[in-house]
């Protein structure tokens, strides 16, 4: 799961899905208390206390877009078993626009306005 926190305006269509199927799909593994350290160490690619407001924006853009009516709520799930550096840790915006442009072209060209 990766949560690019980009202005969901500059994704593809492709990611802006994917990433908010992800924040969906993942959701038990808060609720059933997994393990998150593996996706906020070395590299932080969720945003565990920002997932119910970052679900709120990609829903948005989706509607926007008319990808579908989107119809698929997200209830953000208690954080409070996740220690402080775990729940409120923040990716860094600069690294997540570089990984994206180098992976996808149509996001690339979004961001990059080519």
């Amino acid at each position: 799961m990766r949560m690019w926190m980009i202005d969901p305006k500059l994704l593809c269509t492709k990611h802006l899905n994917g990433e908010h199927g992800e924040i969906h799909k993942h959701r038990h593994n808060f609720e059933k208390r997994h393990k998150v350290s593996g996706r906020i160490f070395p590299i932080v690619q969720i945003e565990p206390d920002s997932m119910q407001m970052r679900h709120d924006e990609l829903a948005l853009e989706m509607d926007r877009r008319k990808e579908g009516s989107h119809k698929s709520p997200y209830v953000q799930p208690n954080l409070s078993h996740l220690i402080h550096s775990e729940r409120y840790a923040k990716s860094n915006l600069y690294y997540n626009i570089v990984d994206l442009c180098i992976r996808c072209s149509d996001c690339r060209k979004n961001i990059l306005g080519d």
